[in-house]
């Protein structure tokens, strides 16, 4: 799997949580900048039974999102274990393969891919997740994989066109999904702007995963206009790409 040893919990993280000291809430942020997210964004906190975390999330264009941020440090093992189990089972997706949270009976996260180097965990200093759940079953794989990202799939699929320097390649084995995103000037145009970035469209969600420095973070909010606008673009990536998929059948 493409993630160093450096950072596969990084990803865990960034799924999971704001501050390594709020325990699965966002009401701890200050009022103020809670109503300034959701003027803004729309979005809203939620909580997550059973994590250590703070989530954000919406209905965007009729799909709900979830979103969470994080900077730096390392949470005990066992803490971390049982909230990768809980938000592997709520989102599903990508989240569910990595935390091993597939539904299957006996399943643990133990020794999942992002287990297996978590003892490893030195942390990034910023992460971002942003998960859209798109229940559209049988959606086709879709990645667009930065060459600077810290986390990346086991299965490269065919590349695509080249985004931008920071945004990297498009990846996909279907012809006509590469084609209808490639054909969205506006997705495309805003894509550019991402950087360090794995953006996942599988079967059950559309993902963003971002791990990062301080600059580089920086470098992706001020390409996107402002913080706030970087969280409606990201938004509005997921959409498109979920709006994307082909109809079953």
């Amino acid at each position: 799997m493409r993630i160093t040893h450096l950072v596969v919990p990084c990803l865990l993280l960034c799924i999971i949580s704001l501050a390594p000291g709020v325990t699965g809430s966002a009401q701890s942020l200050k009022p103020e900048m809670l109503a300034q997210f959701e003027q803004k964004t729309g979005l809203k906190p939620v909580e997550i039974p059973d994590t250590q975390g703070a989530y954000m999330g919406k209905t965007h264009r009729g799909y709900s999102v979830l979103f969470t941020a994080k900077a730096g440090n390392v949470w005990g093992r066992y803490a971390a274990r049982l909230t990768m189990g809980e938000i592997g089972r709520e989102v599903g997706g990508f989240a569910a393969y990595l935390t091993g949270q597939r539904g299957r009976i006996g399943e643990s996260v133990v020794g999942s891919p992002l287990d297996r180097l978590l003892s490893q965990y030195l942390g990034q200093p910023l992460t971002l997740a942003m998960v859209l759940t798109h229940k559209k079953p049988g959606a086709p794989r879709f990645d667009v994989l930065s060459d600077h990202s810290k986390v990346g799939p086991e299965d490269k699929l065919q590349r695509r066109d080249k985004i931008g320097g920071n945004a990297g390649y498009v990846y996909a084995d279907d012809a006509d999904l590469a084609k209808r995103v490639q054909g969205n000037a506006a997705l495309m145009k805003r894509l550019k702007d991402v950087r360090n970035e794995y953006i996942r469209l599988d079967q059950e969600t559309v993902s963003f995963f971002f791990a990062g420095t301080e600059v580089e973070y920086g470098g992706m909010i001020r390409d996107h206009g402002d913080y706030f606008k970087m969280l409606n673009d990201l938004m509005d990536d997921l959409a498109d790409l979920a709006d994307a998929i082909p109809p079953k059948g």
